[in-house]
């Protein structure tokens, strides 16, 4: 007569299986625990601060004049990372012994604009080490002061704020460890089932050919 693996006979073989299905969802869950608690990733980022507007002597205006330097700062930003910007800080960061690309530079720095001001704000981001990143953002906001009114017509020279001293450090973590446990702990659980199961099939196939 042929075995037969029935329900009942399934519920009791995952009862006896019970003890290492559970062990596969703390090690999920513990493993996930621990691979989103530690950082993802760690940079530093620096920035330093220019204020760039035309002159307001003899202007009847001078409101008016502002405003107008607020809005021309969009079109000042656009040349932030033109290679007339971009390559003399490369050579500049060269004789400082930071060696690195114009394209690598080109994403690493970037410009904003401070709201309600005539202040732009110089970046340098996602850089592997503190120093580099002072080195980096002091001479792209050097660069783009000198070399950004040569691009644009009429654009005042920038007036840069003291030279930056101290990098960030910008730390992020992978996700919630919580949520991360819980999901590991749900796949080991799942997987440890879905083992039983066919561990369970393939016994009962292997003795009823017996």
């Amino acid at each position: 007569m042929e075995n037969q693996f029935t329900v009942t006979d399934l519920f009791k073989h995952m009862l006896r299986n019970a003890w290492w299905i559970i062990v596969l969802g703390i090690v999920g869950g513990g493993a996930m625990y621990v691979v989103n608690k530690q950082p993802a990733a760690t940079s530093y980022s620096a920035t330093r601060s220019m204020y760039v507007a035309k002159s307001n002597t003899g202007v009847k205006d001078p409101n008016s004049r502002i405003m107008a330097d607020s809005w021309l700062l969009k079109s000042y930003k656009t040349v932030a990372k033109d290679d007339k910007v971009i390559k003399p800080a490369v050579k500049t960061l060269k004789a400082e012994g930071v060696k690195v690309s114009v394209d690598t530079l080109r994403s690493e720095v970037s410009l904003s604009i401070t709201d309600g001001t005539l202040l732009m704000k110089a970046k340098a981001k996602g850089i592997a080490k503190p120093k580099q990143a002072i080195k980096i953002v002091n001479a792209f906001a050097e660069s783009y002061a000198e070399n950004a009114p040569k691009l644009i017509s009429d654009m005042p020279k920038p007036e840069l704020m003291t030279k930056t001293k101290e990098a960030d450090t910008d730390t992020m973590v992978a996700g919630s460890p919580k949520k991360a446990a819980l999901f590991g702990a749900v796949a080991g659980l799942a997987i440890g089932v879905v083992l039983a199961f066919f561990v369970g099939v393939y016994k009962n196939v292997t003795a009823t050919k017996n």
